[in-house]
């Protein structure tokens, strides 16, 4: 594990393009990040990449990218919506402690935020489902942030993860959604209403 001075921030698991432009974006504003991915060749070509960006930990086992966080810890899972996320967290919830926030950043199926946002709290864990929008650039240069879930956790998420708005016309944005589901039904919302149909007219959609 190589670590800069002192605990990571915020954590961000799941080095694909998504993860890893996230991770760098945070890392850019002077936050300390932990990195981990489940293949440690990830971890280690990320780090090869783009260590030198900001101050990063990267983990190459679930329970030194724990250990590198400060408490409470501040959790960013970016990996694919569905079983992964499930594992993920299963993986994750016996290394953590009660207050502990687990953010899920895939855009995941909103009746899975609701459920997951149950089972967490029952293990004394805040969990956010968080709506991200913008794509591989978004992610990097400034996404639009939708989070929703343990109000608890918000404050503290937003605090630990100055993640940069974009400054163009196509200006990125946060904007928080509530309880439990609700950012990730944003995020499935301006997809849909934003996605042309066949005949490339603008679908209509009610949310």
């Amino acid at each position: 594990m190589t670590v800069p001075e002192g605990k990571s921030r915020i954590g961000v698991t799941g080095l694909a393009v998504m993860g890893a432009n996230l991770a760098r974006n945070i890392a850019r504003r002077g936050t300390p990040v932990a990195v981990h991915n489940r293949t440690a060749a990830r971890t280690r070509e990320f780090m090869e990449a783009y260590g030198a960006e900001g101050a990063f930990t990267a983990a190459e086992t679930v329970e030194d990218f724990v250990a590198a966080l400060e408490r409470p810890r501040r959790i960013i899972v970016m990996v694919k919506a569905g079983a992964p996320v499930d594992a993920v967290i299963e993986e994750l919830a016996p290394l953590l402690d009660e207050g502990d926030i687990v953010i899920d950043a895939g855009n995941s199926h909103f009746p899975d935020t609701k459920r997951r946002t149950a089972e967490c709290a029952a293990r004394g864990l805040r969990f956010m489902g968080v709506g991200v929008s913008g794509g591989e650039e978004g992610a990097l240069l400034g996404p639009s942030i939708m989070p929703g879930g343990d109000p608890a956790a918000t404050p503290r998420s937003r605090r630990s993860s100055p993640v940069s708005p974009r400054r163009s016309t196509a200006r990125r944005a946060a904007c928080t959604s509530g309880r439990t589901a609700p950012g990730t039904t944003s995020r499935w919302c301006t997809t849909a209403s934003s996605t042309p149909t066949s005949s490339s007219s603008p679908r209509r959609t009610t949310c």
